[in-house]
């Protein structure tokens, strides 16, 4: 079990960060065809525990149906589509009492895989 400033010293020595605060961190991972998918790193409280909380944004409200959205989730094994204003973005969270750092890189790549996926299907462009 990884407390937060673990979880951000591991992301750090691993991977080139975009964005790097207290509470949050920033990487973009740059895939094969060029595209690039940016995932934020958060931590929260909630329901008296920690959690660590992995967000990726796809694309916007009137590029997908809320009705669409719910039917893809029905299909992640990692993650949700949320609306974040009139953004979609996949979200997943996880406790960090229960953690260890495979916990960290599946979702990480996971969320953000998923994200560029729905981004391609229905964004217009690489936006995200």
């Amino acid at each position: 079990m990884p407390t937060w400033p673990e979880i951000q010293e591991y992301a750090r020595s691993k991977y080139k960060l975009a964005e790097d605060h207290e509470d949050s961190f920033k990487l973009v991972f740059e895939y094969e065809n060029k595209r690039l998918q940016a995932v934020i790193v958060s931590r929260f409280e909630a329901m008296d525990r920690e959690w660590c909380d992995f967000s990726s944004a796809c694309c916007r409200l009137d590029q997908m149906s809320p009705e669409v959205a719910l039917q893809k989730n029905f299909g992640f094994a990692v993650g949700a589509l949320c609306l974040d204003q009139d953004i979609y973005v996949v979200r997943y969270s996880v406790q960090m009492a229960t953690m260890d750092l495979d916990e960290f890189e599946l979702p990480l790549h996971v969320v953000a895989s998923t994200a560029d996926r729905l981004e391609q299907e229905f964004a217009r462009e690489d936006e995200y």
